[in-house]
Parts: structure tokens; sequence; C-alpha cells
């Protein structure tokens, strides 16, 4: 017992020694200015400052050999709220914090149940920026203005206005949020179709994260979405041929984090390109463009992908009736680097769903595909696929790098023979792209990036024939877009209502197309081009904002085309005006240039697939397209009502006849012309707890003149379409989201044929009006579900079951009449009609994890 007794007093006096010699400070609510001194001992440096400033700020620290200067500062800085600012080698002043010091803060975020809330949006005004909570109802932001409002918002609950002087402790901080049914009329206006979908500033922005189904889609199409939108249409059902407010969908401006896009469909367009489980937000801009945005004159879609370094590796996968795909985000260096990639493929080319048939019936239509002559062997051989892969790195608190990479491909080989002729298409469409950006933010609210993009367009079709294994002609069709550039854009925040930014952006564009067959004896060049241009632009740009009162935008764009030896200065307003807290109005005007656009052409074979080439300006046939617009709106949201008017006018000159699509009213040459747009866009909108509604029309009308053509006199634009109103219907019941969306519009304008002289060596057409006539109406139903549920305990494990049907109630549709011959010796007649898709259902499963 005795021994047991001084082991145990030898132990305790080790213990008690070697407490005393690694504890140097050991203080318990003691002021600030008596452990002033102990630190200034332990860390030889000298502290600086006004006694009035540390006065009533008790301490409670402990140190050892071991403590860091560092952690000791940031220990102090959240219990006094004070800031000590290193000012010297050996020198630490102490003084408050002021508007332009940034501090770190981290909370949770409740309901009134103790419940954590995720995907709640917490804007730091200071800033201007935002993060949202994850699944355990967590945020944080490392650089956040000292002494600013934090806005924490989410449908259902009272809007919480927080300041950041109260984030400066050492825990992070818990947030209750209350229900209020009263306010929610205030949350719901930000919804403009349905939840991940908002207005602001006449910019709509998707959140493809958070958003809810829509009619048709069991998974988020980006461009699909875009449709539902008024003042948008697709004339030809597919999704990337979006026709904004009487422009072609070459006159949109399509960037995919920075990178230009030429080509943004899967199977012919009736698919997006885009990968939506990669992206993580999209604007869409109509009209009162940025004078950041140019090389368009229609739409602005600015696709980007996730900016945030992940903190837990995720990701999904999954499939439908037509292809599969995996998206994964993994950290590389904990909260320095991540990087996301995802791939999609179809199995088309395996295996043919009856949604893949149903799809193929409609774009294989009027082709050599779709023709019902029997030979041997008969094989068509197609799919699609697009990767992407996104690095983030972190390199300071200020700086961050992102490399970008895009690539889709579209593949199809068409072979057909018999006994003694073999005939094969192939087609072959490519789009990469490749961006790297720096960014730089300060405290001061000076915000810099810099970045340099690249990006390809290959089209590539060949119509090889046959002759007892050996070939005797190839047919080939070949256009390419090689396109570098780089940027630097600036912003500063003069104050808290006074913005401005600029910046300068260059361009290097190379586009080639040929036409060209070939025979063993002789190579016919039926038409080809290659050009160059260089473009140079600077803009500048001033925002004035208060917020729930007055917005105003005003820029300017200079745009030098090298070459072309021309510049345009594009001026660019925007303002909007709060009336009342229900009532706002609006108005834009812009002026804007556009040097590259697509050509229709028709000279090789019948195949009709991927008719559009692109092409640049120049100085003879192809002038650089202008664009004046302008537009006076207003929109109205009370008691879970939401009303919306937008009137326009848009003026497009040096347009010409194919550029607009005249392949057959008239002769192949080049005719000048110009276009005149008005329309109006209504929408409203009506929510009644789990169930909402919104119908949209629009009313558009678009006239065309050219020069010797039609007399001079203006007649209707190709793919006017004055009437259209679309109508949704969208409904959640426990972990079940139901959609359903009728579309109905008047029918698309056609010239007709008069008469058919057959008698000589050629046929010829005798055409009546030009766009004189118009299809039948148009209309269809479309619906889809999805259920969300989880199997197993895992929290971040989810599962999604959707299934979607277009066409309803299997209305035949006419979607396109035209009239043409062939361009052989074999010179025929074709009526060709292109009929609607039929009743089409698909099928989605996936995870997230």
């Amino acid at each position: 017992m005795t021994r047991f007794l001084c082991v145990c007093i030898l132990f305790w006096g080790m213990s008690v020694f070697s407490q005393e010699e690694t504890t140097i400070i050991n203080a318990k609510n003691e002021a600030l200015s008596q452990i002033i001194p102990s630190i200034e001992k332990q860390f030889k440096i000298k502290f600086s400052y006004i006694d009035a400033t540390i006065i009533n700020k008790p301490i409670s620290l402990q140190t050892s050999v071991k403590t860091t200067l560092e952690e000791v500062i940031d220990l102090l800085q959240k219990q006094t709220q004070l800031k000590f600012e290193i000012t010297g080698k050996n020198f630490i002043t102490i003084r408050k914090y002021s508007k332009t010091d940034t501090i770190s803060i981290c909370g949770y975020i409740y309901n009134e149940s103790n419940e954590p809330l995720e995907r709640i949006r917490v804007f730091f005004k200071g800033s201007r920026t935002n993060t949202t909570t994850n699944d355990q109802g967590y945020f944080e932001n490392q650089e956040v203005p000292f002494n600013t409002p934090i806005l924490i918002s989410a449908p259902g609950f009272r809007q919480k206005v927080l300041n950041s002087s109260e984030f400066t402790n050492t825990k992070c901080t818990n947030i209750y949020l209350i229900n209020a049914i009263e306010t929610l009329d205030e949350v719901v206006i930000q919804e403009y179709l349905t939840k991940g979908i908002t207005q602001n500033k006449r910019v709509v922005n998707i959140n493809l994260e958070d958003i809810e189904i829509l009619p048709g889609l069991t998974e988020p199409d980006i461009l699909q979405s875009i449709q539902l939108t008024p003042g948008v249409n697709s004339p030809f059902e597919t999704a990337s041929g979006l026709y904004v407010r009487g422009s072609a969908p070459n006159q949109n401006l399509v960037l995919w984090n920075g990178i230009k896009t030429y080509h943004q469909g899967h199977l012919f367009g009736m698919i997006s390109a885009f990968n939506p489980y990669v992206v993580k937000e999209v604007d869409f801009s109509k009209s009162g463009v940025s004078a950041q945005y140019g090389d368009r004159i229609s739409g602005i879609i600015d696709i980007k992908t996730e900016d945030k370094i992940a903190n837990r590796f995720s990701g999904g996968a999954g499939f439908n009736l037509i292809n599969s795909d995996a998206v994964i985000h993994t950290p590389i260096i904990k909260d320095k680097v991540s990087l996301q990639i995802s791939g999609r493929r179809s199995y088309t080319d395996i295996l043919e769903t009856f949604t893949y048939k149903q799809f193929a019936d409609r774009v294989f239509q009027n082709t050599t595909i779709a023709e019902t002559i029997e030979l041997n062997d008969a094989k068509n051989d197609f799919f699609y696929e697009d990767y992407n892969a996104n690095l983030i790195a972190k390199i300071s608190d200020f700086d961050k790098i992102e490399a970008n990479a895009l690539y889709s491909k579209n593949d199809l080989d068409f072979k057909r023979s018999d006994n003694l002729m073999s005939f094969n298409d192939n087609l072959i469409t490519e789009n990469e792209g490749y961006n790297l950006s720096w960014k730089h933010q300060s405290n001061n609210g000076f915000n810099l990036k810099t970045s340099g993009y690249y990006t390809r367009y290959l089209l590539n079709y060949q119509f090889i024939t046959g002759e007892s294994g050996n070939i005797i002609e190839t047919e080939s069709k070949k256009n390419s877009v090689k396109d570098l550039g780089a940027a630097i854009d600036v912003t500063y925040s003069l104050s808290q209502y006074h913005t401005i930014l600029g910046g300068y952006q260059f361009s290097n564009n190379t586009i080639k197309y040929a036409f060209v067959t070939t025979t063993p004896t002789y190579e016919l060049i039926l038409d080809q081009d290659n050009r160059l241009l260089n473009t140079h632009s600077i803009y500048g740009e001033y925002k004035y904002e208060i917020p729930k009162n007055l917005y105003l935008s005003m820029g300017v764009r200079f745009n030098n085309y090298a070459e072309l030896n021309q510049s345009f200065i594009e001026p660019r307003i925007f303002i909007q005006k709060n009336l009342s807290k229900s009532w706002e109005i609006n108005a834009t005007g812009e002026y804007r240039s556009q040097a590259v656009s697509q050509i229709r052409e028709s000279v090789v074979s019948d195949l009709s697939l991927e008719n559009q080439v692109w092409t640049l300006s120049n100085k003879e046939q192809f002038p650089v397209i202008t664009s004046y617009q302008f537009t006076l709106g207003s929109s109205f949201k009370k008691h879970k009502w939401y009303f919306d008017i937008d009137t326009y006018y848009k003026q497009i000159d040096d347009i010409t006849s194919l550029t607009a699509g005249f392949i057959n009213p008239i002769d192949n040459t080049y005719h000048t012309g110009e276009s005149r747009v008005y329309g109006v866009d209504l929408f409203l909108k009506k929510r009644f707890n789990n169930y909402k509604t919104w119908v949209s029309y629009s009313y558009i009308n678009t006239k065309n003149k050219f020069e010797d053509i039609n007399n001079n006199q203006s007649f209707p634009g190709n793919w006017n379409i004055e009437h259209t109103v679309k109508w949704s219907h969208f409904y959640k019941v426990n972990n079940f989201q139901f959609s359903l969306g009728w579309l109905w519009h008047t029918g698309k304008a056609f010239t007709n044929v008069d008469g058919v002289d057959e008698n000589g060596n050629l046929v010829v057409l005798d055409f009546g009006e030009i766009n004189g006539n118009n299809l039948p109406i148009y209309h269809r139903l479309d619906f889809s579900a999805i259920y969300d549920f989880k199997i197993g305990a895992n929290p971040n494990t989810k599962y999604r079951l959707g299934l979607s049907v277009l066409n309803l109630y299997d209305r035949e549709n006419l979607l396109n009449r035209e009239f043409r011959t062939t361009n052989s010796l074999d010179n025929r007649f074709i009526n060709s009609d292109i009929v609607a898709l039929g009743i089409t259902p698909n099928i989605s499963f996936r995870i997230f994890w």
C-alpha cells in the first residue's frame, strides 16, 4: 500500500511539473489589458492600441509552448470583436473593425422544430454574393465585409436579416427561421415559372440544383426549359432551335463557362447537348443585355458549372430510354482543389427503344434513311456523346483558377446496298471547347477576371456511292470553325449603390466550308470559302441600384472587325423603377452587331440533315448584321398572383436571303435585306399552396424586305408564328411532383406552289406569294412526373424515378411544308412535309450521392 501511494505521488508530481512547464498563460475572464503583457513576453511582440478601445474586454485564454501567434490572434478577435492587425515584423495594432475588413463566418439554419433546413439561400449584401445551406443546414463564407447585412430567405419562412458583426464568436451561429404564411407572397414572387427558375431585371435564372419538374421533362433539359418562357419558339420541335423574338437560333450567343459554342444539340437538335447534372445555373436574356456580351444580336444563354471547392465526394448516375450518364465531383486537395467530370452517351446504336424510334421517325422523315426502297443490309448506326471536365483551384483567399473542357459528338453512319450498288451516308458533328480563367476578388470591392478560350466545331458529311465494291463517287460537305479568344474583365464597387465594370475582349475566328464531288477521274468543287476575322472589343458599364426602388444600367461596347475594316459603337441601357411594393415598370434599348452567321444549303444529296453551315461576314456577300431593340414592360405581384407584360420592337439590318433561309421561292443568288419585328409577351401565374399554374401569350409579327424580291415589298418571315399560348400546371404532394403543359400556336408561314412545269428537261416550279400561307394550328399536351425517395440510412444517397409523355393525345401536327427539286441530273419535284413528334413516352432513373 505504501509503495502504491508513493507511485501515485510521483506521477502526480510529474503531471504538475509538466503542466507548469507547458502552460504559459492560463486566464479566465481576465481583462485584456492584464493579459497583453504576458502575450508580448511569450511571442516577443508589441501591441499598439488606444486604452479606450480595450476597456471591458474580458478574455479567457490558455497557451503553451506549442501555441502559435495566429491561433491567439484568431481567438482574441472572436472574443473581443476587435481587429488585431499585424503592422510590422513584431508589432500588432488593436483597433475596431471597419467595413473594409472581412471576417470568416459560419452558421446552421433550423426551423422552429429544430430541424436543419437544406438549400436555404444566404445573401451577403456587402460583397453581393450568396450561398446555400447543405443537408445539415450549414453554410459558411470566408470573406464577409464586417458590419454588413446578411439576408436569409426561404419559401414559407419569414425573411431574416442579420449583421455580419454578430458572427464574431468562437462557434458557428445557430439561426432559427419562423414560419410565416403572411409573408409568403413576397418570397414566391422570386419564382418565375417554378422553383429554381427566377427572373430579376429581365434576366431569367435557372438553378439546375433546385429546379422543379417541368411539362414533358423528367430531367431538367436546359434549352427546353428556356422554351417555356414567353417570346421563345421552337417551330421544328427541337431543343436547340430557339427562335427568340423573331431571330434565328444562330443569332443566339450560347456560352459554356465562357466558351462559345457553335452546336448545341444531340440527335439533330432534339436533345440538348449540355448535361444538366453538371450545370449549376443558367442566365437567359432576351433584352436589356449587358455590354460585356457581344458577337450575337439575339438571346444570351450563359451556362455555368459549379465554381466552389467540393468538400466531399459527390455525384450521380442515371439513364433514360435514350442515353445514360454519370457525374462525379471530388476534392483533390482539401479546401484548395477539386475536380468535376461527367460523361453521357446514347445507346441507340446498340438498342433502339420505342422512345428513340419516335424521335428517329421525326428526324429522318423526308431523307434517304426514310425511303421505302428495299435494299439488302440497310443499317443505320447513330449515337451521340458528350464529356465535361471542370478543375477549380483556390490558390489564396482572394484568388481562384478554373479550367474547363467541353466535348460533344453526333455520329450517323447509314449504309444500304443491293447486289450491284452500295450507298453510305456518314455524318459527324463535333463541338469542343477549353477555357482557363483566373479570378481575383479583393476586400475593397475590386474584382478582376482574366480568361482565355478555344472552341472548335466540325461538320463532316460524306455521301459515298459504290459499285461492285469500288467507290465511284463521293459527295462531301465540310464546315469547320476555330475560335480562339481572351478577355480581361474588371468590376469595381464605388459605393453601396454604384458599380462600374469594363474590359477588353479579343477573338480570332477562322471558318471554312466546302462542297466537293470526287470521282476516281476528277474533283469538282461546287462551292468553298475560307475566312479569318480578328475582333477587338472594349466595353464599359455603370450600374446604379437602390433595392426595391430604382435600378439603372448604362453601357457601351466598341467592336472593331479588323479584316473588314469596320467598327461599331453599341450603346445599351436598362432602367427599372418600382412604383409601389407590388408594381414596377422597366424599359431597355440596345444596339448590337454580329459578324458570324449560318447560311442554308441543299447542294449535297437528299439527306437534308445539318443543312446549315457557318460563315463569316465579308464586304461582298455577307455584311455584318446589326440590330436595334427597344422594350417597355411592367410587372405586378400580390397575393400569390404574378402578372408581367413586355412589349418590344426589333430592327435587324443587312441580312441576306440565304441567312434568312429563302432557298426555294427565289434564286440562290445573294439578296440583302432587313427584318422588322414587333410583339408583346404576356405572363400570368397563380399559386395555391402545393399547386401552381401559369399561362403565357405571345404575339409576334415579323416582316422581311429584300432588294429585287417580291417587288421590294415586305412579307412574313420564314419562321413567323403570330400567336402562341403556353399553359402549364405543377402539383407536389409528399415526394411526388406532377406537371402538365399545353402548347398552342398558329401555323408557321410557308410559300405555296401554284404550278409545276415538267415538260422540259428540268422541273420548273411556279411559286405563289412568298410566305403567303400558313400551316394548320399546332397544339399538343405534355405530361411528366417524378418520385424522390431514399433507401437505407445514408442521408447523402437519394434516388429519383421519372416518367414523361410528349404529345399525350397523339396529335398529328404539321411543322413545315417545303417544295423543291433535286439537284441531280434526275431532276424531280419534291413535296417535303415535316410531321411533328407523335406520342413519345420516356422513363428515367437516377441516383444522387
